[in-house]
């Protein structure tokens, strides 16, 4: 007990000595932006429309208010997970349309740390992938992780008390994806099939998933996997090399720094504090310290529009299941084995209980059947891409004929599969292309007769 409360000491102190130099960085950039009269949160654009669209994007509150700056309407839908989580999806629908449900469904899930906003942030509509495809007539949905700035509440826990954020990349492939699809194409007929889009984590949590419950393979009719984080390259720069590998082999190490709840709770109010254009140097800094990624590929205007609205709520525990997965350099369950100091998580779930092989690797190669379609970058560190695809091809011959295409951008960092400058004909000219084919071919067994597989030695640049 006495450790513990001296943790809460001691992140305590910490919290204080941040904000007191964040205030003084703060005070003294905005002096010396003022001496040299330039305006502090200004976007730098082209033409004066944009700066007005881009300022309000900024000081949007939601998702609500970032679709109307654009024209559309946001519907909020509610689900109830089988372990009780309270979810929020988005379904976008263009204003002054009548809406009814139509035959193309389009299923897009965010990334680690981030919620569905993430999508509707590449700043003018053509960069913005969701309303490109409402417009073609598309069903647009957007799902939302469990704990994030969306889906904060559950049907008898607390976001105070620990037990609520008891939950991995395991608890996100049992219940939020799987509920999610079921409630999405509850909505159709059975004969309509959902395109998902995930960007980072979202393709990993799919394919977790298919891997844990096949059955969802038949409600999908094409996986777009944007930026697919799925087993990381070796993690070469130091700091975060530390980090891992500690936080890998002991849990304990990150909840003392970060507790065993939640992790970045305050990251809406330091994007406030600290204003768009500070806040994207913290940010843009601390990428760079982390990760090494060099950010050449995304505008100031839109790293000013986005990082504000990037990030959001996860555990502490999913990311020690990622730095697991790193360290392990396999996909695998979230690993209870290791000294996990605060709480015995292991008690918290019947899911948990009832696992004792939680370290097994996801079955993904004997599960995994549904036409797939990948786009990353060679400067993403984040992605292995030939482990990713020796893992989704092993002994799996289904998915040799599944495999559509992967495409490789040169000098692609993780984000840039959605911010990056010229990601409309790198990127999307190429997903709508593959979408609309997937509608139009016609299909044996489930397989593609006429559009191309990917040749097993070979993808597409770019």
């Amino acid at each position: 007990m006495a450790s513990v409360k001296k943790l809460t000491i001691g992140n305590t102190i910490l919290n204080i000595g941040f904000l007191v130099l964040s205030i003084g960085i703060s005070i003294l950039y905005k002096l010396v932006r003022k001496f040299l009269g330039l305006d502090f949160d200004t976007v730098d654009v082209d033409n004066k429309k944009n700066s007005t669209i881009y300022e309000r994007i900024i000081k949007s509150k939601d998702i609500t208010e970032i679709a109307d700056i654009y024209g559309y309407i946001v519907r909020e839908h509610v689900i109830t997970t089988e372990d009780e989580y309270v979810l929020v999806i988005h379904k976008l629908e263009k204003k002054g349309i009548r809406y009814s449900p139509r035959g193309k469904i389009a299923y897009f899930h965010h990334g680690l740390l981030t919620n569905s906003e993430l999508f509707l942030l590449g700043g003018t509509k053509e960069r913005i992938l969701p309303f490109v495809l409402v417009d073609m007539g598309y069903d647009v949905w957007l799902g939302n992780n469990r704990g994030n700035k969306y889906s904060m509440k559950h049907t008898k826990l607390s976001i105070d008390d620990s037990k609520f954020w008891n939950f991995s990349l395991d608890e996100y492939a049992l219940y939020d994806i799987p509920n999610s699809i079921d409630y999405i194409s509850s909505h159709y007929d059975e004969s309509a099939k959902i395109t998902y889009i995930g960007f980072s984590q979202g393709c990993s949590q799919l394919f977790a998933s298919l891997s844990l419950k096949p059955e969802l393979n038949s409600k999908l009719n094409l996986f777009i996997g944007l930026s697919p984080a799925i087993i990381p390259r070796n993690l070469n720069h130091p700091i975060f090399k530390a980090i891992v590998i500690q936080s890998a082999n002991n849990n304990e190490f990150l909840y003392s720094m970060f507790g065993n709840k939640a992790i970045l709770p305050s990251v809406a109010f330091w994007s406030y504090f600290l204003g768009s254009s500070l806040y994207e140097k913290v940010v843009d800094t601390s990428l760079v310290y982390l990760f090494g990624w060099s950010g050449k590929n995304m505008t100031k205007s839109q790293k000013r529009i986005g990082y504000p609205h990037m990030f959001s709520n996860s555990s502490v525990k999913s990311l020690i299941h990622w730095f697991q997965i790193i360290n392990s350099k396999r996909f695998q369950m979230f690993d209870e084995t290791c000294n996990i100091g605060m709480t015995k998580l292991s008690n918290l779930s019947s899911v948990s209980r009832s696992k004792t092989s939680r370290v097994a690797p996801f079955p993904i190669a004997h599960h995994l059947n549904v036409p797939t379609f990948l786009v990353y970058g060679d400067s993403d560190i984040l992605i292995d891409m030939e482990n990713t695809k020796e893992l989704i091809l092993n002994i799996n011959d289904k998915m040799k004929n599944n495999l559509i295409d992967i495409v490789n951008c040169p000098g692609y960092e993780h984000m840039d599969t959605l911010w990056g400058k010229n990601v409309v004909d790198d990127v999307f000219t190429k997903v709508i292309d593959t979408m609309e084919a997937i509608h139009k071919e016609p299909k044996v067994n489930g397989v593609m007769v006429t559009l191309n597989t990917l040749d097993e030695s070979s993808s597409e640049s770019c």
